[in-house]
């Protein structure tokens, strides 16, 4: 029988969670914002106010924070004859606060207010300053477009406006692509790809195949083939659905909080990381223009802050795959160094198998054929995408007085002032 001091446990545990999930709502009004026009016109007589450096390092805490060793509770060793290993797709030991395939954690996060356009590198805890390390991209709010493509219309009322706190999630593909190809090519996975949008060319793979010898199943019988088209799109949607995640953990976190905000699509997310500078400069991406293939663009990093290992980057492309396994089983390598390990026997790093032979020359043929042919990589989907964004700002109680029942908003709401804010003009609201 469950005793009380667990029962109470529990239910506050999960009645904490419950009311989250209860109120979660987009509150999109803010203090000093303007509604122009419609049903819900209003003009806020507040003037914006702006979230103060404590209330965002909770907010970077939910979104990416890092949280310690994971469990890595994997199986690396397969059994004979059997599908079960692989555990060593893992590219890292250490948890965050979203999930991330592979635990690549190529999704990293980007914030604009009031003060300036920030790259977050590290947030470790939200209660001490010193453990959230951002760096400066611009002493200025980032300046998105009120038009299209730039931004959507039905967001271009509230969205990046002053007082709020713009969070916006980045994925980096390419990396997590070589990764997932290390799985998808070896000898126990045995994935063999086409390209259909050049002759359905082997993509490289023509003395991997079974039907030459090889580990590869070409057999369409075998289903383990695909198009190249197919796979970028596969890959791609793996990686960048944490970005969603990302957001609504800093959305959970308003809530929890008290502040309004939402969850919203960037609109042309190209644009946002800086595809046409002259236009709208955006994040500051730098762009690659293939000089062959259908010369798309590829945006490939913010040099030497994140830069994706593509072809402009790279000596080669078996560089890069040689420099992804270094970082696995190399010296330093995430399986041979003895402090990285969460588990408590210190046996087990020696225990894990590395990549096979045949997967690793397998991806290196595949990633030369792609470089070769498109002049970039990946071949169809970008090194690097944006997808959404989340906003945060203090909510106007008046506004949702006027138009909606008490309901609307949560004690955490009214009660946020006070919780958080010494007064509006204190020592809280200075910028760290």
């Amino acid at each position: 029988m469950t005793n009380t001091a667990c029962q109470v446990s529990r239910s506050a545990s999960v009645r904490t969670l419950l009311d989250l999930l209860e109120q979660r709502k987009t509150r999109r009004f803010g203090r000093g914002m303007d509604l122009p026009a419609g049903p819900l016109q209003y003009k806020s007589s507040l003037p914006p106010l702006p979230l103060t450096a404590e209330e965002e390092r909770h907010l970077i805490f939910a979104g990416v924070g890092k949280t310690g060793p994971h469990m890595a509770d994997m199986q690396f060793s397969r059994r004979p004859k059997a599908e079960d290993g692989q555990g060593m797709a893992l590219m890292s030991l250490e948890g965050r606060t979203v999930p991330s395939a592979c635990a690549a954690q190529t999704t990293r996060l980007f914030v604009t207010n009031d003060a300036g356009t920030y790259f977050v590198e590290e947030c470790s805890t939200p209660e001490d300053p010193a453990m959230t390390r951002m760096t400066e991209l611009s002493a200025q709010r980032l300046d998105i477009p009120r038009q299209l493509p730039f931004m959507l219309s039905f967001n271009q009322w509230y969205a990046n406006r002053p007082g709020s706190t713009y969070f916006i999630p980045i994925t980096e593909i390419a990396t997590v692509y070589l990764n997932l190809l290390l799985v998808l090519l070896s000898d126990e996975y045995g994935y063999f790809f086409v390209d259909t949008d050049n002759g359905n060319e082997s993509c490289g793979l023509d003395r991997f195949r079974k039907s030459r010898g090889g580990h590869l199943h070409d057999d369409p019988a075998a289903r383990r083939t695909m198009t190249l088209r197919d796979l970028d799109s596969a890959i791609s949607d793996t990686a960048v659905q944490e970005q969603g995640i990302v957001a609504e953990h800093i959305f959970l976190m308003e809530q929890a909080m008290g502040l309004g905000g939402g969850i919203h699509s960037v609109g042309s997310g190209r644009h946002l990381l800086g595809i046409e500078p002259h236009l709208f400069p955006g994040l500051g991406f730098q762009f690659h223009l293939p000089t062959h293939g259908p010369r798309r663009p590829n945006p490939v990093g913010l040099p030497g802050i994140w830069e994706a290992p593509c072809p402009s980057l790279t000596g080669s492309m078996e560089e890069a795959v040689l420099t992804l396994i270094d970082t696995k089983f190399g010296t330093s390598g995430l399986y041979t160094t003895p402090d990285t390990q969460p588990w408590k026997n210190p046996s087990i790093k020696p225990h894990i198998p590395r990549h096979s032979e045949e997967g690793i020359a397998a991806t290196i043929a595949f990633c030369e054929y792609v470089a070769q042919t498109y002049g970039r990589f990946p071949a169809h989907v970008d090194a690097f995408k944006s997808i959404v964004a989340c906003q945060a700002h203090h909510v106007d109680l008046d506004f949702y007085d006027k138009y909606y029942p008490p309901s609307a908003l949560s004690p955490s709401h009214h009660e946020h002032l006070m919780a958080w804010h010494e007064d509006e003009d204190g020592d809280r609201h200075q910028r760290s």
